[in-house]
């Protein structure tokens, strides 16, 4: 059985940035104007929507349920924008990821593309969402009746079951998560959606692959905090650091075109697009190297890698 590094995997999205600091760059650049268009456009249309509901989070301990409703299906078309757009976002990134680690030869435009792969990925992730989804339903359903009979039999019973049984479930989760965490990169290597090749691919592999993928989490989770705490400290020596000032700004700058036109708010649409990229860089490309170690066909290898 082919094996690969977990360490090396853990840490392959630094690696990718090391190896293609031209292409990660114009990722960011995109990223940057893309999602800045999609912020202002975002508050633009529905700035005052936003700004309700971020009143209504702050302001209240207990928000009333009514008007929380009314106030979330007023952002409904905002909230699938977004969720569209992140669908796309993501899609193109994970291909352009996939590309860069399996077919490095393949630079044109950056390894960016919007076409059959980067549709497969949509695909597939959907797919992987619901899946998961019903999974999910599916065993709370099994707990809460397991719980529930054994808690009418004997109410000590049911709770030692219910400290049991939901972290048991939690474990088949996350299990079935890192079982099927190849399948986007398979889709993408293979030309079509293919989400349970990945259970072949994992076979015997789930605990190495498990600290992969944990540690790059631990490791995106420290890029976030670094590039935020820059974002803030900057943010602070602009506003002469107001904590006060600076606290309304960062609160208040994904609401209204004022602030997302002062000097925080532009820094924050100029450094999100780079948490995005290298966050998800982080992320998803422990899968692809992974991938590249134990699941390439020997045939079509050299047109992985040439």
């Amino acid at each position: 059985m082919k094996t690969f590094s977990a360490t090396d995997a853990a840490i392959s999205g630094f690696g990718l940035v090391r190896e293609h600091p031209k292409a990660v760059g114009v990722w960011v650049l995109i990223s940057t104007i893309v999602s800045a268009v999609v912020a202002l456009i975002t508050v633009g249309l529905f700035g005052p929507q936003l700004e309700a509901f971020a009143n209504l989070s702050q302001n209240s301990a207990s928000p009333d349920p009514a008007e929380t409703l009314r106030l979330m299906s007023g952002l409904a078309p905002a909230m699938f924008c977004s969720l569209i757009y992140s669908i796309a976002f993501y899609s193109v990134l994970m291909a352009a990821i996939y590309r860069a680690t399996l077919r490095p030869a393949d630079s044109r435009q950056a390894y960016l593309r919007f076409g059959a792969d980067e549709l497969r990925q949509a695909g597939v992730s959907i797919l992987l969402v619901l899946l998961f989804f019903a999974a999910y339903l599916g065993i709370v359903l099994l707990l809460a009746i397991l719980i529930g009979v054994l808690s009418a039999i004997s109410k000590p019973l049911g709770g030692l079951a219910a400290v049991l049984l939901v972290p048991a479930g939690l474990g088949a989760l996350l299990y079935f998560a890192v079982r099927l965490s190849l399948a986007n990169v398979l889709t993408f290597a293979k030309g079509k959606i293919d989400i349970f090749g990945s259970m072949a691919l994992t076979k015997g592999r789930f605990w190495p692959m498990f600290g992969a993928y944990l540690v790059a989490t631990i490791l995106a989770v420290v890029v976030y905090l670094l590039l935020f705490l820059i974002v803030t400290l900057l943010g602070g020596a602009l506003s002469g650091f107001n904590m006060e000032t600076l606290s309304d700004l960062m609160q208040s700058q994904t609401t209204s075109l004022e602030s997302l036109m002062t000097p925080t708010g532009i820094l924050s649409l100029a450094v999100g697009g780079l948490i995005a990229v290298l966050t998800s860089v982080t992320i998803y490309t422990p899968s692809a190297m992974i991938y590249r170690e134990i699941g390439a066909d020997p045939t079509t290898e050299s047109d992985y890698f040439a």
